[in-house]
């Protein structure tokens, strides 16, 4: 588990939670929602200050709630991300720690405690809707063998990138679209691999804004993921209004390929320089709408008092790469249009901070007061701030703490003094009071730097403080386990390809497959 940071080593100070009232308990145990944006931009909401298109659902449900500044995603990308959201287990310790292993697409383990199974064993009714990616079908890891009482989607991460699926599951069992064959993956993946400005676009659109899905004979016949997905979401709702439950909504939205079902108002907007420039823009606004007809919903249904909401992005800046101007290694450009990037250095499968920090809040009526909370954050907290609301007792034991103290207003009663660690392939980082440290290897020089004042990360210290360079160090050693399939951070290419060896020998290779192709 997480060690905590000497506060003599931390040389600065935390302003304090302007939060005030009670704690929020309520008489019988919450409905949770939590809805995970996919390769969400930090700033394409509004509130977090995208001036091109506005997200108003989203941003009331921010501004009225407890709004997160400095917040990160326990991974850079999708399948860690998820791992380490549902386990509370960061990836130093978690069963999932990169998008591929030795194995290929792994999967949590039988003894991984997940959310859905905390929450579960309290009575709770437990619905996954979306994009999983943490256990092909067949292996442990599906969300019905975690704790899931319902799951339907994409059970395949790779198989996500589509929105209009061969077929999705239903609680382990295949869902087919015969109306979706012959929709043409690959020649969107061509088209989101040329520059937006000069693309001879994949996609197009009737006058009313409704696409035309390339290579689909039938318009008419074919389904768009997130319409079957938000309703199957929906009816989850309705069907349990009358106990405690937890939805766990994983949109696709808005991970590329760049494709949006429909234009809508975006379809006149001259001043949008490129279509793909609109079918993004598309996408966070249908997560808008989705997540305001759920509200609406839970308003219906009279449960939205006793309702929290939480919302958050899987991982940093990730859009760039769907618009082919640039990628990590050059340090994930922001785009000229949306400047939707945010203040940071890279960008998505990078543990800087612009692979790991991600919009974050939650939206609780007459329980969380509106505010805005600079506490260090991450999606890790979760597991453990949900079991404690949902009343579990003991908390189980993560790498996470309970937000239960800053969602009350009693924020001194949160560590602040903590240490966050990450690690992914080769690359390590710690965050702990104002101070950020990376490195690319354990052979590469330590960066240091005060990341409240340095949100760019351009300011390296690590010569300056090298009592907290060496803190650091120490945590980035300790925090890791070494893990059999995976690449730990001290093993060599040449070591990693031995466990491949390995995986195929042992008949224990598990490969995703590409949207749109083969079984």
């Amino acid at each position: 588990m997480l060690r905590a940071m000497p506060v003599a080593l931390l040389l600065g100070l935390v302003v304090a939670s302007p939060l005030l009232g009670q704690r929020p308990t309520a008489p019988s145990k919450p409905n949770i929602v939590l809805i995970l944006a996919d390769d969400l931009s930090y700033r394409d909401l509004s509130v977090w200050g995208q001036e091109r298109f506005s997200t108003p659902n989203l941003d009331g449900l921010a501004i009225g709630g407890l709004r997160f500044t400095q917040a990160y995603a326990g991974a850079p990308e999708c399948a860690p991300s998820r791992s380490t959201l549902m386990t509370g287990l960061h990836t130093g310790h978690a069963s999932v720690r990169d998008n591929r292993s030795a194995r290929g697409q792994d999967h949590l383990a039988d003894s991984d405690l997940t959310i859905a199974e905390v929450l579960k064993g309290v009575g709770y009714a437990t619905g996954f809707f979306g994009k999983w990616g943490i256990g092909l079908p067949g292996t442990p890891g599906t969300p019905e063998k975690q704790g899931f009482d319902e799951a339907f989607g994409f059970y395949d991460q790779r198989r996500a990138h589509t929105f209009f699926p061969h077929y999705l599951y239903r609680n382990g069992a295949r869902v087919d679209y015969p109306g979706n064959l012959g929709f043409d993956m690959q020649r969107l993946y061509e088209d989101n691999s040329t520059r937006a400005a000069a693309r001879d676009t994949a996609t197009r659109y009737d006058a009313a804004g409704r696409l035309l899905p390339p290579g689909i004979p039938d318009p008419a016949k074919a389904v768009y993921s997130e319409d079957v997905i938000e309703a199957a979401a929906a009816d989850f709702v309705r069907r349990n209004r009358e106990r405690p439950f937890f939805l766990y909504s994983a949109t696709q939205l808005p991970h590329g390929p760049v494709i949006t079902d429909n234009l809508g108002p975006l379809l006149g907007r001259r001043d949008f320089p490129t279509t793909a420039h609109k079918e993004w823009a598309s996408m966070v606004l249908r997560l808008d709408r989705f997540t305001g007809e759920l509200v609406a919903l839970l308003e219906e249904l009279g449960v939205r008092e006793r309702t929290l909401i939480v919302f958050a992005s899987d991982n940093g800046y990730a859009m760039c790469g769907y618009f082919a101007r640039g990628n990590q290694s050059e340090n994930w450009p922001d785009d000229p249009f949306f400047r939707n990037k945010g203040p940071f250095r890279g960008g998505k499968f990078s543990l800087q901070e612009g692979g790991i920090r991600v919009p974050f809040f939650m939206n609780w009526p007459g329980r969380i007061r509106p505010a805005v909370s600079g506490d260090v954050v991450w999606l890790v907290d979760l597991l453990a701030t949900f079991a404690e609301l949902a009343g579990v007792h003991p908390v189980p034991a993560t790498d996470g703490s309970s937000l239960l103290p800053i969602m009350s207003g009693n924020a001194g009663g949160f560590r602040k003094d903590r240490a966050l660690y990450w690690e992914n392939a080769r690359e390590q980082a710690v965050r702990t009071g104002p101070w950020k440290a990376y490195r690319e290897s354990p052979d590469s020089d330590l960066e240091l730097f005060l990341i409240e004042d340095d949100m760019g990360c351009e300011r390296d210290l690590a010569e300056h403080y090298p009592d907290v360079a060496d803190a650091m160090v120490r945590i980035m050693e300790q925090e890791h386990v070494d893990h059999p399939w995976y690449w730990n951070p001290s093993e060599t290419r040449e070591e990693f390809r031995v466990k491949e060896e390995r995986a195929r020998e042992l008949g224990q290779l598990q490969e995703a497959r590409a949207p749109n192709s083969g079984p």
